[in-house]
């Protein structure tokens, strides 16, 4: 498996995973999964655009603010929601948020596999 696959299959499931939390009322859990998946996708962006894995979320963010600025402005926009995680309990709003995110950077971006586009329902 390469590495595009890799960052695939973790995007899938931790997207996929918050879903079955959510199912069970499970938000902290699944607020912290979708923003895992929230960092696979990006990922995924960095490595089929530019060949590069960040090693941290500074250097990700700074690669997001030089090549993609769009893309950095939605998931800055989220950033507190991640943080906020681990130290408060997790509300329906946070959930909303991150997946609206998640949905308008596939929607944003066209590089997108038609398995990420499936899960998420942007076909």
């Amino acid at each position: 498996m390469d590495q595009l696959e890799e960052l695939e299959m973790s995007f899938i499931e931790e997207y996929e995973s918050a879903l079955l939390l959510l199912e069970h009322s499970k938000k902290k859990s699944a607020t912290i999964l979708l923003s895992k998946a929230l960092f696979a996708l990006i990922d995924y962006i960095l490595f089929s655009k530019y060949m590069k894995l960040p090693k941290n979320h500074a250097e990700r963010f700074r690669i997001l603010e030089q090549k993609e600025p769009q893309i950095y402005e939605l998931v800055d926009s989220v950033w507190n929601t991640y943080t906020d995680t681990y130290s408060k309990p997790s509300a329906e709003e946070a959930i909303l948020l991150l997946q609206g995110v998640i949905i308008q950077i596939i929607a944003y971006d066209g590089i997108f596999s038609q398995k990420i586009k499936n899960i998420t329902g942007k076909k």
